[in-house]
Formats: C-alpha cells, structure tokens, sequence
C-alpha cells in the first residue's frame, strides 16, 4: 500500500502532464491510466498490444518521462503476503491483523513524519473500492490519529513511532477519489515498481524512479530511512 505524497499547490501541474500525455496518445481524457491494464495490454489498452514493438516502446518511454517530470514523492509499504502469515498466525491465531490495516498505519505514520520534515501536514486521499474497503481504511485513519499506531511497543520504538498527540495534528482528515482522479492513476503507476524494486532492484521503472529521485528514500539522510522510509515488511530480516 502507498501512494504518492504531492504539494497541494503542484495539483494542477501533474494534471496538465497527464492530460498532455493522454492528448499524445489518443487517449480519452476519461480512462484512466491504469498500470495492470497498461502492462497487460487488456481491457483499455488492448489496442496497445496492436502496435508494432517500436510504438509501444515509444509509449512506455513517454509514459515514463511524464511520471518523473511531475512534482511527487512516491511513498510505500509492501507487505509480503508469506512472511505476514509466518510471523503471524500462529502467534496471533483469529487476530491476526489485517495486512491492510498494517500497511495503512506504516505508510501513513512515516508520511506525516515526511510531511512534518517539509514543515506540513497530511491530507490522505485514497481510491474508493467500494463502501465496506473505503470504511474500514477511514476507521484505521481515525483510529491511528486518536489511539497511534497498533503495533507492540517493544517491537515498535526502534522505529520512533509518532505519538497519537503528534498525529491528530499532522494528519488532517481522510477522503476517497475515483479511479479517474489524475492524482489515483499516478499512485497507481509508480506503486507496481516500487512493489517489484525489492526482489527485482534492477526493474527499469524502478531504476527510472530511483534515478529521478522520485523514491521518498532518495531525499532522506541515510540515519532516516529505518525510520521514515519506503518499508518491506515482513520480508526475511525486515
């Protein structure tokens, strides 16, 4: 789970690039650039699977150069699906937590201490995925701004974790967007990299973030990124 941390005020310039790119390609300004569809040539993009290997080439790189031209900071943390039930499960049995509300509260907690850094709050905005999902990630938002993170305390203070004070003033509410939101279909384009960028660091999108300085990683001291940057947890030794 991550997503993509913005200055309000850079809102309209990604949207320009989006819609820049889109007008390039022939793309109605309405679908949205979505990264499985796109890398499997389906659904919306079928017809890019018709084009000669120069073209979609050509389409790749311009896509590429319109992500790392914008004003983002991609944050994230991956969870590995394996190592979660194995630390886990037997150790918690039914409670085990979600994944999800794990991930939510890692991500979230390091960006409000990102945005704290840049001397500003959060505002997390998140793509809608039906009423239930869009609940229960309002509900863990709510619960880390008044109660803090959920994890064991022994566990979590190597991490110098927020206090629930310092997060009910750096988080400053929560919303939902539609997968047409320019901002939602970033996110959505930069995460599979940073997904793959653990196991495959030599990921040619992965490297073009990396190499754009577009990964939270790169603008943090190295005393800073056990503790605010991008997380894989619950890979071996993590």
């Amino acid at each position: 789970m991550g997503g993509v941390l913005i200055e309000r005020s850079n809102e309209s310039i990604i949207k320009q690039y989006v819609a820049d790119f889109k007008s390039r390609w022939n793309i109605a300004q309405e679908i949205p650039l979505h990264a499985n569809e796109i890398r499997s040539r389906k659904k919306g993009f079928a017809w890019l699977g018709r084009l000669s290997e120069k073209e979609q080439a050509n389409f790749m790189e311009d896509l590429t150069n319109t992500i790392v031209k914008c004003p983002i900071i991609i944050h994230a943390c991956v969870v590995s699906r394996t190592g979660y039930l194995n630390r886990y499960l037997q150790l918690y049995g039914a409670n085990t937590w979600e994944m999800m509300k794990s991930a939510f509260s890692i991500v979230v907690e390091r960006a409000a201490k990102y945005a704290e850094l840049k001397n500003g709050t959060l505002m997390v905005y998140f793509e809608s995925a039906g009423k239930k999902e869009d609940n229960l990630l309002k509900q863990y938002f709510n619960e880390l701004r008044s109660q803090g993170h959920p994890f064991d305390n022994a566990r979590a203070n190597k991490y110098s974790p927020l206090s629930n004070e310092d997060l009910s003033v750096l988080l400053r509410g929560i919303d939902s967007k539609q997968k047409g939101n320019c901002i939602m279909q970033l996110a959505d384009l930069c995460l599979y990299p940073v997904v793959r960028g653990k196991q495959q660091p030599d990921n040619q999108a992965f490297v073009a973030l990396k190499d754009a300085n577009l990964l939270v990683d790169c603008n943090l001291e190295p005393n800073q990124l056990n503790n605010l940057g991008i997380k894989y947890y619950c890979f071996d030794n993590t």
